[in-house]
């Protein structure tokens, strides 16, 4: 296993999952959203990708979401610790509104004895390409035993 025994995959889900409760956090540095993950699962056919259910809620607006979370080791090996895990995130809302779009970016695990901390940072992009708002959402609300 690429990533040793701190993150392993049946750990990974229920870490990702954060006990079915949302990340929290804000999207064009001032909105409140949260974050929820209905499902994760590894990908079979790629060890290092797992797939993801979940919903997005700005202020109310909810919006039902699938993607993918990848292990990015090129970035995980230049990290100055070994507690630290990197990322790539892309999740795709269900619509095609205005303000129906796509979430990519870093997700950071960063394990602390038996603590989990799990961040996400990037952006969201709206289908049409007319709006673009950094976002940033984590667990540190709940933060998780391994």
């Amino acid at each position: 296993m690429t990533f040793g025994s701190i993150f392993i995959h049946a750990q990974a889900e229920r870490l990702i999952m954060n006990n079915a409760e949302s990340y929290i956090g804000k999207i064009d540095n001032k909105a409140e959203i949260k974050v929820g993950f209905y499902s994760v699962f590894l990908d079979k056919d790629s060890p290092e990708t797992y797939k993801v259910n979940g919903y997005s809620d700005v202020e109310g607006t909810k919006a039902n979401f699938s993607g993918t979370i990848i292990l990015n080791i090129e970035k995980t090996k230049k990290s100055p610790k070994g507690n630290l895990k990197i990322y790539d995130f892309k999740f795709s809302e269900k619509g095609t509104g205005k303000h129906n779009g796509t979430f990519s970016g870093d997700m950071l695990f960063l394990s602390l004895g038996k603590l989990a901390v799990i961040g996400f940072e990037g952006n969201w992009e709206n289908y049409e390409k007319s709006l673009k708002f950094p976002v940033y959402f984590d667990n540190s609300n709940k933060i998780m035993n391994k």
